[in-house]
Protein backbone atom coordinates (compact mmCIF):
# COMPACT_ATOMS: atom_id res chain seq x y z
CA UNK A 1 0.00 0.00 0.00
CA UNK A 2 1.19 3.58 -0.44
CA UNK A 3 1.43 7.26 -0.49
CA UNK A 4 -0.30 9.52 -3.44
CA UNK A 5 0.08 13.19 -4.50
CA UNK A 6 -1.59 14.86 -8.01
CA UNK A 7 -1.36 18.77 -8.53
CA UNK A 8 -2.20 21.10 -10.97
CA UNK A 9 -1.00 24.59 -11.38
CA UNK A 10 -0.68 27.54 -14.14
CA UNK A 11 2.84 27.87 -12.94
CA UNK A 12 5.10 25.00 -13.10
CA UNK A 13 6.08 23.97 -9.61
CA UNK A 14 8.51 21.26 -7.71
CA UNK A 15 7.02 18.75 -5.55
CA UNK A 16 8.76 20.64 -2.92
CA UNK A 17 7.07 23.87 -3.93
CA UNK A 18 3.91 21.90 -4.06
CA UNK A 19 3.51 20.50 -0.69
CA UNK A 20 5.74 23.47 1.29
CA UNK A 21 5.72 23.96 4.36
CA UNK A 22 5.75 20.15 4.45
CA UNK A 23 8.15 19.45 1.85
CA UNK A 24 9.95 16.91 4.45
CA UNK A 25 6.92 14.58 4.27
CA UNK A 26 7.50 12.34 1.27
CA UNK A 27 10.42 11.42 2.86
CA UNK A 28 9.17 11.08 6.06
CA UNK A 29 6.57 8.41 4.95
CA UNK A 30 9.29 6.77 3.07
CA UNK A 31 10.49 4.97 6.04
CA UNK A 32 7.40 3.34 5.67
CA UNK A 33 6.56 3.21 2.20
CA UNK A 34 10.01 2.38 1.19
CA UNK A 35 9.45 -0.01 -1.50
CA UNK A 36 10.32 2.33 -4.26
CA UNK A 37 9.26 5.62 -5.69
CA UNK A 38 7.89 6.68 -9.39
CA UNK A 39 6.89 10.52 -10.76
CA UNK A 40 4.85 11.03 -13.88
CA UNK A 41 4.68 14.69 -15.24
CA UNK A 42 3.11 16.80 -18.28
CA UNK A 43 6.37 18.58 -19.76
CA UNK A 44 6.08 22.29 -21.51
CA UNK A 45 5.07 20.40 -24.71
CA UNK A 46 2.37 18.43 -23.02
CA UNK A 47 4.43 15.29 -23.53
CA UNK A 48 4.85 12.54 -20.99
CA UNK A 49 7.61 12.13 -18.65
CA UNK A 50 8.18 9.50 -15.71
CA UNK A 51 11.00 8.62 -13.54
CA UNK A 52 10.84 6.05 -10.82
CA UNK A 53 13.44 3.98 -8.64
CA UNK A 54 12.76 0.92 -6.56
CA UNK A 55 14.65 1.94 -3.55
CA UNK A 56 13.20 3.94 -0.66
CA UNK A 57 12.69 7.36 -1.51
CA UNK A 58 14.47 8.92 1.44
CA UNK A 59 17.87 6.74 -0.10
CA UNK A 60 17.10 8.29 -3.40
CA UNK A 61 19.25 10.87 -4.72
CA UNK A 62 17.26 11.00 -8.18
CA UNK A 63 14.53 11.21 -6.18
CA UNK A 64 15.32 14.19 -3.97
CA UNK A 65 16.93 16.14 -7.12
CA UNK A 66 13.20 15.45 -9.29
CA UNK A 67 11.40 17.12 -5.97
CA UNK A 68 13.64 19.32 -5.80
CA UNK A 69 14.55 20.13 -9.36
CA UNK A 70 11.58 18.94 -11.79
CA UNK A 71 9.08 21.94 -11.87
CA UNK A 72 5.76 21.16 -13.69
CA UNK A 73 2.31 22.29 -14.14
CA UNK A 74 1.29 18.54 -14.02
CA UNK A 75 2.11 15.70 -11.91
CA UNK A 76 1.47 12.69 -9.88
CA UNK A 77 3.80 11.32 -7.35
CA UNK A 78 3.76 7.83 -5.72
CA UNK A 79 5.49 6.44 -2.85
CA UNK A 80 4.91 2.29 -2.79
CA UNK A 81 4.54 -0.18 0.33
CA UNK A 82 4.80 -3.20 -1.43
CA UNK A 83 1.52 -5.54 -0.41
CA UNK A 84 2.40 -9.27 0.64
CA UNK A 85 5.44 -11.02 -0.93
CA UNK A 86 5.14 -8.96 -4.39
CA UNK A 87 8.70 -7.81 -4.99
CA UNK A 88 10.36 -4.92 -4.56
CA UNK A 89 11.91 -4.79 -8.18
CA UNK A 90 11.40 -2.22 -10.92
CA UNK A 91 9.05 -3.33 -13.10
CA UNK A 92 6.29 -3.22 -10.09
CA UNK A 93 7.26 0.58 -9.55
CA UNK A 94 4.76 2.85 -10.00
CA UNK A 95 3.39 4.57 -12.45
CA UNK A 96 2.31 2.35 -15.18
CA UNK A 97 1.56 3.91 -18.63
CA UNK A 98 0.27 2.71 -22.01
CA UNK A 99 -0.81 4.82 -25.05
CA UNK A 100 -4.53 5.08 -25.68
CA UNK A 101 -7.05 7.48 -27.85
CA UNK A 102 -6.45 10.21 -25.26
CA UNK A 103 -2.73 10.30 -25.67
CA UNK A 104 -0.36 8.72 -23.12
CA UNK A 105 -1.45 7.57 -19.67
CA UNK A 106 0.13 7.66 -16.31
CA UNK A 107 -1.67 5.31 -13.53
CA UNK A 108 -0.68 4.94 -9.70
CA UNK A 109 -2.51 2.88 -7.29
CA UNK A 110 -2.90 2.45 -3.34
CA UNK A 111 -4.69 -0.76 -1.99
CA UNK A 112 -4.85 -4.51 -2.74
CA UNK A 113 -6.74 -6.32 -5.89
CA UNK A 114 -6.96 -10.48 -4.85
CA UNK A 115 -6.58 -12.45 -7.51
CA UNK A 116 -5.55 -9.96 -10.22
CA UNK A 117 -4.97 -12.43 -12.98
CA UNK A 118 -8.69 -12.79 -13.34
CA UNK A 119 -9.02 -9.95 -14.96
CA UNK A 120 -6.29 -11.09 -18.18
CA UNK A 121 -9.23 -12.02 -20.34
CA UNK A 122 -10.86 -8.55 -20.02
CA UNK A 123 -7.72 -6.85 -20.82
CA UNK A 124 -6.22 -5.93 -24.05
CA UNK A 125 -3.76 -8.45 -25.22
CA UNK A 126 -1.42 -5.86 -26.47
CA UNK A 127 -1.44 -4.39 -22.64
CA UNK A 128 -1.23 -8.29 -21.03
CA UNK A 129 1.85 -8.66 -23.24
CA UNK A 130 3.14 -5.07 -22.50
CA UNK A 131 3.41 -5.62 -18.42
CA UNK A 132 6.42 -5.46 -16.63
CA UNK A 133 5.94 -6.70 -13.54
CA UNK A 134 3.83 -8.83 -11.33
CA UNK A 135 1.63 -6.62 -9.25
CA UNK A 136 -2.40 -6.47 -8.72
CA UNK A 137 -1.72 -2.69 -9.66
CA UNK A 138 -0.68 -3.04 -13.30
CA UNK A 139 -3.60 -5.72 -14.14
CA UNK A 140 -5.83 -3.22 -12.46
CA UNK A 141 -4.33 -0.41 -14.54
CA UNK A 142 -4.81 -2.49 -17.70
CA UNK A 143 -8.51 -3.67 -17.17
CA UNK A 144 -9.35 0.49 -16.46
CA UNK A 145 -6.82 1.41 -19.86
CA UNK A 146 -8.93 -0.91 -22.34
CA UNK A 147 -11.74 0.73 -20.49
CA UNK A 148 -10.78 3.64 -21.63
CA UNK A 149 -10.22 2.58 -24.96
CA UNK A 150 -14.09 1.17 -25.40
CA UNK A 151 -15.38 4.42 -23.86
CA UNK A 152 -13.87 6.35 -26.09
CA UNK A 153 -11.32 8.02 -23.76
CA UNK A 154 -13.95 9.13 -21.52
CA UNK A 155 -12.11 9.03 -17.86
CA UNK A 156 -15.27 8.99 -15.92
CA UNK A 157 -17.04 6.03 -18.22
CA UNK A 158 -13.82 3.73 -18.11
CA UNK A 159 -13.50 4.24 -14.15
CA UNK A 160 -17.36 3.42 -13.52
CA UNK A 161 -17.10 0.08 -15.69
CA UNK A 162 -13.98 -0.67 -14.01
CA UNK A 163 -15.04 -0.48 -10.27
CA UNK A 164 -18.30 -2.50 -11.73
CA UNK A 165 -16.13 -5.07 -13.12
CA UNK A 166 -14.43 -5.38 -9.50
CA UNK A 167 -17.39 -4.31 -7.30
CA UNK A 168 -17.20 -8.23 -6.28
CA UNK A 169 -13.78 -8.71 -5.20
CA UNK A 170 -12.62 -8.58 -1.68
CA UNK A 171 -9.89 -5.69 -2.18
CA UNK A 172 -8.62 -2.90 0.32
CA UNK A 173 -9.05 0.21 -2.10
CA UNK A 174 -9.31 0.92 -6.10
CA UNK A 175 -7.66 4.56 -5.13
CA UNK A 176 -5.78 5.74 -7.90
CA UNK A 177 -4.68 8.88 -9.85
CA UNK A 178 -4.51 9.15 -13.29
CA UNK A 179 -2.21 11.53 -15.62
CA UNK A 180 -3.57 12.06 -19.08
CA UNK A 181 -2.69 15.16 -21.59
CA UNK A 182 -5.89 16.23 -20.79
CA UNK A 183 -7.23 15.01 -17.62
CA UNK A 184 -5.85 14.29 -13.93
CA UNK A 185 -8.15 11.83 -12.06
CA UNK A 186 -7.91 11.19 -8.75
CA UNK A 187 -10.68 8.27 -7.85
CA UNK A 188 -11.39 7.53 -4.22
CA UNK A 189 -13.38 4.36 -4.08
CA UNK A 190 -11.91 1.39 -1.13
CA UNK A 191 -13.68 -0.71 0.91
CA UNK A 192 -13.87 0.52 4.53
CA UNK A 193 -14.47 -3.25 6.03
CA UNK A 194 -11.75 -4.65 4.31
CA UNK A 195 -9.04 -2.10 5.75
CA UNK A 196 -6.24 -3.95 7.54
CA UNK A 197 -6.62 -3.88 11.12
CA UNK A 198 -3.16 -2.49 11.82
CA UNK A 199 -3.81 1.10 9.75
CA UNK A 200 -5.67 4.20 11.24
CA UNK A 201 -9.11 4.47 9.91
CA UNK A 202 -8.25 7.34 7.91
CA UNK A 203 -5.60 5.38 5.98
CA UNK A 204 -7.57 5.41 2.88
CA UNK A 205 -8.85 8.72 2.72
CA UNK A 206 -7.72 11.49 -0.06
CA UNK A 207 -7.96 15.15 0.52
CA UNK A 208 -8.16 17.86 -2.44
CA UNK A 209 -7.60 21.52 -2.29
CA UNK A 210 -7.70 24.70 -4.46
CA UNK A 211 -4.93 27.31 -2.94
CA UNK A 212 -3.31 30.13 -4.94
CA UNK A 213 -4.11 28.66 -7.96
CA UNK A 214 -2.89 24.88 -6.53
CA UNK A 215 -5.40 21.89 -7.34
CA UNK A 216 -3.72 19.45 -5.51
CA UNK A 217 -5.10 15.98 -3.80
CA UNK A 218 -3.09 13.65 -1.70
CA UNK A 219 -3.14 10.35 1.34
CA UNK A 220 -3.26 11.04 4.49
CA UNK A 221 0.00 11.87 5.91
CA UNK A 222 1.32 14.09 2.89
CA UNK A 223 0.31 17.19 3.86
CA UNK A 224 -0.68 17.82 7.64
CA UNK A 225 -0.37 21.46 7.60
CA UNK A 226 -2.54 22.48 4.76
CA UNK A 227 -5.26 23.72 6.60
CA UNK A 228 -8.16 24.24 3.43
CA UNK A 229 -8.79 20.21 2.52
CA UNK A 230 -11.34 18.84 1.36
CA UNK A 231 -12.77 15.36 1.98
CA UNK A 232 -12.81 13.54 -1.33
CA UNK A 233 -16.09 11.15 -1.09
CA UNK A 234 -15.84 7.72 -1.13
CA UNK A 235 -16.86 6.27 -4.48
CA UNK A 236 -16.06 9.73 -6.15
CA UNK A 237 -13.95 10.85 -8.99
CA UNK A 238 -11.78 14.42 -9.11
CA UNK A 239 -11.23 15.60 -12.21
CA UNK A 240 -8.61 18.12 -13.28
CA UNK A 241 -8.20 19.96 -16.65
CA UNK A 242 -4.70 20.48 -17.13
CA UNK A 243 -5.37 23.20 -19.23
CA UNK A 244 -7.44 25.55 -17.11
CA UNK A 245 -7.27 23.45 -14.03
CA UNK A 246 -11.19 23.73 -14.00
CA UNK A 247 -12.46 20.83 -11.52
CA UNK A 248 -15.41 18.90 -11.44
CA UNK A 249 -16.59 15.43 -9.06
CA UNK A 250 -17.99 12.91 -10.40
CA UNK A 251 -19.91 9.41 -8.79
CA UNK A 252 -18.45 6.34 -9.74
CA UNK A 253 -21.68 4.28 -8.52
Amino acid sequence: MCRLLAWHSQTPLTVEQVVAPDSHRLAELSQVHCDGWGFAKLDAQGELRTAMGSQPAHESPEFLRMTSNEATSNGIVHLRWATGDLAVSPGNTHPFTAKGSVGDIAFVHNGYLPEPEDLLDDINPQLVASFRGETDSERYFGLFATELEHEGGDVVSALRRTAKRLSHKEYTSLNAMILTPSTIAVLCLFKPENRPLDEDEDYFDLTWGDQQGVVSAWSTGVRPSFNDGRPLDNGTVLLVDTSSGATSIESIA
